[in-house]
């Protein structure tokens, strides 16, 4: 009996902390477009191709508390599922051939972890509920592809994909919103959010690659197949049984957009 009584309270006081700090979940999904140009794709040259790897759509789940009337903290979880983008290619870039034409399409996904402090004024504007939001993002098992589809000045029409990944994104997020009280305990929000972030991968490997339609994947070497990036290539030997050594770049997954979503509040 003490033990059904205890339960009781138990329950009583979690129901009365959640009453007391408001507590919310939410579902949302978004769409996103680049802000940021990225890496020169040919070494020594002076073009840069605004690739645009923070443009796609995010699905975001949230779940929070009040800690008073106007502020929360929040946890966030978020996939991006980046968008192509392609970068045409002509046998002249800047100020020196770059031997090939035809076109290489990037994008980017990952896992993101969002904590963030979110900032709700108890305005008098009727179902209307504004808020805004700043967070971190962390973001899990990036990775950045890259299809390749091109044709040297020797006629040979190359056909690739290479994947990059390895490594932690960091970044932060901000975002400017307003809830629409549907009831006391459902909601409707949109919201604008800027994403600030970059992925610097660890390695790298082809994970397709013909030749004028025939697969020489099987035939490349380990350095031909995959590569490290480091920061340092001091003592670095090539060694065919091995994976190539390059230094390593950041990527920016820089993203402007619109989310939308239902919050339920407990």
């Amino acid at each position: 009996m003490k033990k059904i009584i205890l339960l009781f309270v138990t329950f009583f006081l979690v129901g009365s902390a959640f009453a007391q700090n408001k507590a919310y979940v939410s579902l949302g999904a978004g769409v996103g477009i680049g802000t940021a140009r990225t890496y020169d794709l040919y070494q020594n040259e002076t073009k840069v191709y605004p690739v645009g790897l923070g443009k796609g759509l995010n699905i975001n789940l949230r779940a929070g508390y009040f800690l008073n009337k106007f502020m929360a903290i929040e946890l966030g979880v978020a996939y991006r599922l980046g968008f192509n983008t392609t970068v045409t290619l002509s046998e002249s870039s800047g100020s020196k051939s770059s031997g090939s034409t035809g076109n290489n399409k990037f994008s980017g996904n990952m896992l993101q972890l969002v904590p963030a402090l979110v900032i709700s004024p108890d305005l008098e504007t009727g179902k209307l509920k504004p808020y805004a939001r700043i967070g971190v993002i962390v973001g899990i098992m990036p990775s950045l592809v890259t299809k390749i589809d091109v044709t040297s000045s020797f006629s040979a029409h190359t056909v690739a994909t290479l994947k990059y990944s390895g490594g932690v994104a960091i970044g932060g997020s901000a975002a400017i919103g307003c809830d629409f009280n549907l009831s006391d305990l459902l909601a409707i929000y949109a919201e604008i959010y800027y994403d600030a972030l970059s992925f610097a991968p660890s390695k790298g490997k082809f994970t397709s690659f013909k030749v004028n339609d025939k697969d020489v994947l099987p035939d490349m070497t380990t350095s031909q197949k995959e590569v490290k990036f480091v920061t340092d290539l001091t003592g670095y030997k090539p060694s065919d049984s091995e994976p190539s050594q390059e230094f390593k770049n950041s990527y920016p997954f820089n993203s402007l957009g619109l989310n939308i979503g239902v919050k339920i509040k407990l």
